[in-house]
């Protein structure tokens, strides 16, 4: 079953650092730093990204949009003034919603006449099965992946994805050697170093959350609070203190430390980027999130 949100604990919160990777026969940084112009199958997309001094984007396309993040994604960018929302999912449930069943090559066709004419893609996807790696390589890496081939083919200027933040792969061991959730880190860095070959640094926005919390019900699968609870963990986790004694502990106990983040923050972050008006390429955890979102 796909899981249109981003899960980010099992056990510990899972997250993720894109590792360096390939582009051509050479090794690259990580898509968390500056890189030159990127090309895929020899079209660089050049489009200028949608300014907030510029208005708002005519359109933009929300994949895993009915989902835990996506469906706030949506509304977040119907309140800042977007005209046309579109929301893909397998269910196409939503307002302006589309259903593609992105599990074969077959999707890519669907997905670009569903992004033609859009400023910004967004993907909300993933898939969170703990045990079954290649189930959440697929969900967190093809998946997406296919959808930035067809942002490319429909000539889409900006992309924005909800990945997963750098500290847990980092607490547990790098994110190519955990010992645990390796697929759902491979699906991740796959879909990074995809968006970093198809669009200019300046047209993405990352947004990489490790434990999110919101609503009014707890799930188990993927892991979830409750706003009411989440508030309750941000006062104790965010204060002053406990993020001094994380910064000076060992990175698994800073992981257990570390600071949920609200969905509501995870939407406006995301705006934040498809509007452009992220500092930094990455907003890597709460903070950077926060940040990333105050744009709005």
């Amino acid at each position: 079953r796909h899981v249109m949100s981003t899960p980010a604990v099992v056990a510990a919160r899972v997250s993720f650092r894109a590792a360096p990777s390939s582009r051509r026969a050479h090794k690259r940084a990580s898509v968390s730093r500056t890189r030159s112009a990127a090309s895929k199958t020899g079209c660089v997309v050049r489009a200028s990204s949608a300014s907030g001094d510029s208005g708002p984007p005519a359109k933009v396309v929300v994949v895993g949009g009915s989902g835990f993040v996506g469906s706030r994604v949506c509304d977040a960018l119907r309140t800042a003034g977007v005209a046309d929302v579109v929301s893909v999912s397998k269910s196409g449930g939503g307002p302006g919603g589309v259903a593609i069943d992105l599990s074969s090559d077959a999707c890519v066709t669907a997905l670009t006449d569903a992004m033609k004419g859009a400023d910004c893609v967004v993907s909300c996807v993933g898939v969170f099965k703990p045990g079954d790696d290649d189930a959440m390589r697929e969900g967190n890496g093809t998946y997406n992946v296919r959808v930035v081939d067809a942002a490319v083919a429909a000539k889409v200027g900006r992309f924005v994805y909800v990945s997963v933040a750098s500290i847990v792969p980092d607490a547990l061991g790098g994110a190519d050697s955990a010992p645990v959730m390796a697929g759902y880190f491979a699906g991740k860095k796959m879909t990074e170093e995809a968006i970093a070959n198809a669009f200019d640094d300046s047209n993405v926005c990352i947004v990489k959350p490790s434990f999110i919390f919101g609503g009014d019900a707890f799930s188990v699968n993927p892991p979830r609070v409750t706003s009411q609870y989440g508030d309750v963990l941000v006062k104790i986790l965010g204060s002053g203190f406990v993020k001094t004694v994380a910064s000076k502990s060992p990175k698994p106990i800073a992981l257990t430390l570390a600071e949920p983040v609200s969905v509501d923050d995870v939407a406006g972050a995301v705006c934040s980027g498809v509007f452009g008006r992220n500092p930094s390429m990455a907003c890597d955890g709460t903070d950077e999130i926060k940040a990333c979102a105050a744009a709005m």
